[in-house]
């Protein structure tokens, strides 16, 4: 794929933005759904996680597969054909008679529509906006920030109203809306993509190969894993946690507007800071790491106060929205805008394996210790580790920094310097400019 340019990219920011939005409204609303779920089934906690976590974590763990779809159809087909796949998943789960039904037609039908739409969206923002990916992420993921606001008071407002069946149908038709947005994901193939297609069926295995033995790009990639495992907890058990420990629903409910809005401010701010020129997204994402880990740690100390549940929602909006305006920026960074599919497909794998398992066995937890503090404690000290991996990855990546600084973009213009082969553009921004120097000292010796 190639950058759009033009006034076509902000098209693709618009579909990005509302893909993101729709999604967020659904995905978000998952902890009021497993609330219904507990009441309506009567499983345990630990079961009926397992039909929101394959609904939020499904997506993730399809990454690969669906990074290698896009390279096959593009972003615009693939995107659209996720929000069908979403619609169709829910539309069956309203009439889904059991819970294992609901594994199959909410978690897994729908939870892979989700990764088909979602999955595109950085990398089609990617390659829209290679120089200034950070501000154009900041953007595209404020829309989760907004489907936040408005999940909480949807979702309890339609539970309320048509109870869960319903409630199933109507996300049904949000789901719908993400199908133009998906059309407007256009981005163009250069003729090196295409001739991309023809070479050998395992290429993609021997780039994620290449991906592993990047180590910065693996610690990094690590600490994604263990952030999401409370990212996910918390989607789905933190209504029921606050529930529990004397809220109302509706004050649950607003927990996720006051994350949505903290959500927004961070993202935007986060994606202005690491623009061209601008802060290490490294150090950056270390920091936000450290704190939401010592937040979630101590959760527990304060959730049985009045404003308790309210501060966490705040603080928890600001340091986590921050923490996914980094995907992209961070692997044009480490591994180049070449392996930039590839390397997001192997991130959302990696994350979803994480944050899949993390909810059951939080729930698992619950049911043994008939609380939610040890979860909380246990899920922070995930957040923390996460941090420790990131400052890991500054000093793995001050070790190759042996060559002058290279731009994201800089693949595109090292390739007009020298005559690579396909082979070569499979190296990073950095490895390329090495091929550059040295041919350009044998010009200079000839």
């Amino acid at each position: 794929m190639i950058s759009t340019g033009g006034s076509w990219s902000v098209v693709v920011l618009v579909g990005a933005f509302g893909l993101q939005f729709f999604t967020a409204i659904l995905t978000y609303g998952t902890g009021f759904i497993h609330l219904s779920l507990l009441e309506v089934y009567k499983e345990s906690d630990a079961t009926t996680s397992i039909v929101g976590s394959l609904f939020i974590n499904l997506m993730s763990v399809t990454g690969p597969l669906t990074s290698y779809i896009i390279d096959r159809i593009g972003c615009r087909v693939t995107a659209s054909l996720g929000g069908v796949l979403l619609a169709v998943g829910l539309i069956g789960s309203h009439f889904a008679s059991s819970l294992w039904a609901l594994i199959v037609t909410y978690g897994i039908i729908s939870g892979l529509g989700i990764g088909l739409a979602l999955i595109p969206c950085p990398v089609s923002v990617g390659f829209a906006f290679p120089k200034h990916s950070g501000i154009a992420m900041g953007i595209t993921t404020a829309g989760v920030g907004m489907g936040m606001l408005a999940s909480g008071p949807i979702m309890q407002y339609l539970l309320d109203t048509y109870g869960l069946r319903g409630t199933f149908l109507l996300s049904a038709a949000i789901a719908s809306h993400t199908i133009p947005c998906g059309m407007l994901l256009r981005t163009p193939h250069s003729k090196i993509q295409k001739q991309g297609k023809t070479e050998e069926r395992f290429a993609y295995l021997k780039t994620y190969l290449t991906l592993l033995k990047t180590p910065a790009y693996m610690c990094v990639l690590l600490g994604a894993v263990l952030w999401n495992i409370a990212y996910a907890v918390i989607m789905i058990h933190l209504p029921n946690y606050v529930v529990l420990s004397g809220s109302s629903r509706k004050e649950a409910s607003f927990l996720f507007t006051v994350i949505g809005i903290g959500t927004v401010l961070s993202r935007i701010v986060i994606g202005l800071a690491i623009g061209p020129n601008g802060l290490d997204p490294l150090l950056l994402n270390f920091g936000l790491s450290a704190c939401m880990g010592a937040l979630i740690v101590t959760f527990p100390l304060f959730v049985n106060l009045s404003s308790g549940p309210m501060v966490f929602a705040s603080l928890y909006g600001i340091y986590s929205g921050g923490l996914l305006v980094f995907t992209v920026p961070l692997c044009l960074e480490i591994v180049g805008a070449r392996r930039l599919n590839s390397a997001i497909g192997l991130w959302f794998l990696l994350i979803g394996l994480g944050s899949l398992t993390g909810p059951p066995l939080i729930g698992l937890v619950y049911d043994i210790t008939g609380s939610f503090g040890l979860s909380y404690i246990l899920s922070g000290f995930c957040v923390l580790l996460a941090a420790l991996l990131t400052l890991v990855a500054t000093f793995w990546r001050k070790l190759l920094k042996n060559v002058e600084e290279v731009s994201p973009n800089a693949e595109f213009q090292l390739s007009k310097e020298c005559n690579f082969t396909d082979q070569d553009r499979e190296l990073s921004p950095r490895e390329q400019l090495d091929k550059l120097i040295t041919e350009k000292k044998m010009n200079l010796h000839n």
